[in-house]
């Protein structure tokens, strides 16, 4: 009996294990969206970019890095150490207003008061290069390597600008692809919620391009500036990604 006893005992105990790890893990969704001025960014869409200049967008991405939960106590649930988000194929209003989701499952439930999120790729990785690299890494793509400044490209906002009112966008190109340690941002933003077992948080991102382009009460001069390749003066790109990680939000 009294082994019958013992068993069953055991049995509760495994049991109760097994359903207290069930109960400790949940799925995160990061989902981001594209905006311009509040709305959703539409890739080939024209905008007003200023009194002057409209544009139209072809290319905006970057990498996201060092991302992790912060729990209530303040200690963090790292969720990844790099990936990249795309917009570039959203070419149409219902892609648009889907955004670009990655999920993070196997994410410990319970209470969570912010997230911390890099834009860029950190030093130590940044001194790597895309051959290092599998397929199908985030940090494998030739594309967004520089060789010549040993340095991922960290952001890509590529686009057209019409300068004359005449419906046409070939009066300069817009080419803020931005890299080199120096521009490397990262932002902790305030996010309460709570990651109930089996279940699913979605943390909702939102940045404005628009707002990338911000200098003083205006925007960049685009015709003045329409690029950021140049090593020696990062005075635009670090402007670019200055903004950009403070347009960066939760839209909660």
């Amino acid at each position: 009996m009294k082994n019958t006893f013992l068993f069953a005992l055991a049995l509760l105990l495994a049991l109760g294990t097994t359903s207290c790890g069930r109960e400790k893990k949940g799925v995160v969704e990061l989902n981001f969206k594209a905006l311009y001025d509040g709305s959703p960014l539409v890739m080939m869409e024209p905008y007003a970019y200023n009194d002057t200049l409209d544009a139209f967008f072809t290319a905006f991405n970057f990498y996201i890095s060092d991302v992790a939960l912060v729990r209530e106590d303040g200690t963090e649930v790292p969720l990844t150490e790099i990936d990249f988000v795309d917009f570039d194929d959203m070419d149409a209003l219902s892609k648009a207003q889907e955004g670009f989701s990655i999920d993070f499952s196997e994410v410990p439930s319970g209470k969570y008061k912010a997230v911390r999120i890099g834009i860029g790729v950190p030093m130590m990785l940044n001194e790597t290069r895309a051959s290092d690299y599998p397929a199908g890494h985030p940090l494998a793509k030739d594309s967004h390597y520089w060789d010549a400044w040993e340095s991922y490209i960290f952001s890509m906002t590529s686009g057209k600008v019409d300068a004359n009112g005449d419906g046409v966008f070939d009066d300069g190109a817009i080419l803020y692809h931005c890299g080199s340690d120096e521009v490397y941002r990262s932002k902790e933003l305030p996010f309460v919620f709570e990651l109930d077992k089996n279940g699913k948080a979605v943390v909702p991102f939102k940045v404005d391009v628009h707002q990338c382009f911000k200098e003083g009460d205006g925007y960049i001069d685009l015709i003045a500036h329409p690029a950021t390749h140049t090593i020696d003066n990062l005075t635009w790109a670090m402007k670019f990604m200055d903004n950009m990680i403070e347009s960066f939000s939760i839209n909660d």
